[in-house]
């Protein structure tokens, strides 16, 4: 019990430090990406002429409360769920892909109920270049779960995604199981995780930003499929991937802290330590 009990106080620390070092420069990236796909086809540099001409410097900052919140408190839940749940689930399946999956999937459902109202919110304010925007109006039960669909969609194929193929290339650069990372694999890691990353789930965030933006009816009442045809056929496939570069410098800042992270927790809590006590 006590090893569960540092565990949780040790990954609530791991997860407050990771936000405060990285939500600076992550927000800024986002801001540019989001605005950059909810506009398509203008430039990084006009988007950031956009942002600063209509709101200034601190336009860059636009929606950084709910992107906060919204960090801080998957902090709380993801941790623990990414180390625990493939433990329990390797008591029954032996196979650890599959249990990656499993736990993705899980996180990713749990996760899309607690953070689509950030995300929201967040994206309305991304979206807009009104001096007067306001949060209240927005929180009302329709309008605050704008995009749950394509928000879990979402969720579940990052997470699955990260963890499958993390795990894959962590352990392929090991050569036991309870081996630290060295800095090098590390790196080489977290470069792999957040490419692969990116080609698998920009095209859903994409429909994302698309859907809960302000002023885009239309986006909502389409399926999925719909939403990825119209941006495929307008735009291209550089319309799915916009603001694709500023996203990988985001998910890789995230991976380089992430990796090691999961490394550690494992060989001290998770699969790891299981392995190398059989």
């Amino acid at each position: 019990m006590g090893d569960y009990v540092k565990a949780l106080i040790e990954t609530q620390v791991i997860g407050a430090f990771r936000v405060a070092l990285t939500m600076p420069l992550e927000h800024v990236l986002d801001r540019i990406k989001t605005y950059k796909q909810s506009q398509q086809r203008i430039t990084y540099i006009q988007s950031y002429i956009n942002i600063k001409g209509a709101r200034g410097i601190i336009g860059l900052y636009d929606g950084f409360s709910p992107s906060f919140l919204r960090n801080m408190v998957k902090q709380y839940y993801r941790w623990p769920m990414m180390i625990f749940i493939p433990q329990i689930l390797n008591e029954h399946i032996h196979n650890q892909s599959i249990n990656k999956i499993i736990t993705g999937a899980s996180i990713g459902l749990f996760e899309s109920c607690i953070i689509t109202p950030f995300e929201r919110l967040k994206t309305l304010k991304m979206t807009s270049m009104t001096t007067g925007f306001g949060y209240f109006k927005y929180i009302t039960f329709e309008s605050i779960y704008v995009g749950f669909r394509i928000q879990t969609t979402r969720q579940v194929v990052s997470w699955t995604n990260y963890l499958y193929w993390d795990h894959k290339v962590r352990y392929a650069l090991k050569a036991e199981p309870g081996q630290p990372l060295s800095l090098v694999n590390s790196l080489i890691a977290s470069s792999l995780s957040s490419i692969l990353n990116i080609l698998a789930v920009h095209p859903f965030d994409t429909i994302k930003t698309l859907v809960q933006m302000e002023g885009n009816q239309n986006f909502r009442n389409l399926s999925l499929l719909q939403g990825f045809k119209i941006v495929y056929k307008n735009y291209g496939i550089s319309g799915l991937y916009a603001g694709w570069q500023a996203r990988i410098i985001a998910y890789f800042c995230q991976a380089l802290l992430t990796t090691p992270t999961i490394d550690y927790l494992e060989r001290n809590y998770g699969i790891s330590k299981n392995q190398k006590q059989q």
